[in-house]
């Protein structure tokens, strides 16, 4: 399944798509991601992109939305967002020990605590990362989120820093750049 999930996904009805995204989640960023842009302060910008993180599974779940994946397969997603954009305190581009882009969520308080809450409550499942009207990853976690980092593997350097000023509401990137 993780061959399936290699590619971006673009939520129905939405425009667009990525390069290939990493399928892994790691807890904390700082001991295997180098910073590729400043870490950015969320700020209000009407221009700025959402950011979403849903729980998702490979298996259909009563009440949770279908999602195709490319070229084949099919993630199922909970509606309603664990965090959002309005959780974070920060974000920041990296890249991962081959120069792939990662994506650097950092999380305030009580981010943390929804983040930890649900990921508990419901072990093993995957964490999709949504900007804008694409997903741009749908990692695995193994156990439940604990840190104030959260890296997602986006695929390019390139992906993960136009995300991180997009999300930040620094030179937004206008809605089709995904």
């Amino acid at each position: 399944m993780a061959a399936a999930l290699a590619g971006c996904q673009t939520l129905p009805g939405a425009k667009g798509g990525m390069e290939k995204a990493d399928t892994r989640v790691t807890a904390s960023a700082q001991a295997q991601t180098q910073a590729v842009g400043a870490p950015h302060a969320i700020v209000e910008n009407r221009q700025a992109l959402d950011l979403r993180v849903f729980l998702a599974d490979t298996r259909s779940r009563p009440g949770w939305t279908p999602v195709p994946l490319k070229p084949s397969g099919m993630l199922y997603v909970q509606p309603m967002a664990v965090i959002d954009r309005g959780d974070l305190i920060g974000i920041q581009s990296a890249t991962d020990q081959k120069g792939d882009g990662v994506l650097v969520l950092i999380l305030g308080d009580e981010g943390l605590r929804k983040l930890r809450e649900a990921t508990a409550a419901n072990p093993g499942l995957r964490l999709a990362l949504v900007v804008g009207h694409t997903m741009l990853a749908a990692p695995e976690y193994a156990a439940p989120i604990t840190q104030q980092q959260l890296a997602f593997g986006v695929g390019s350097a390139h992906n993960a820093e136009l995300a991180a000023r997009s999300v930040a509401g620094v030179d937004a990137a206008p809605m089709g750049a995904f």
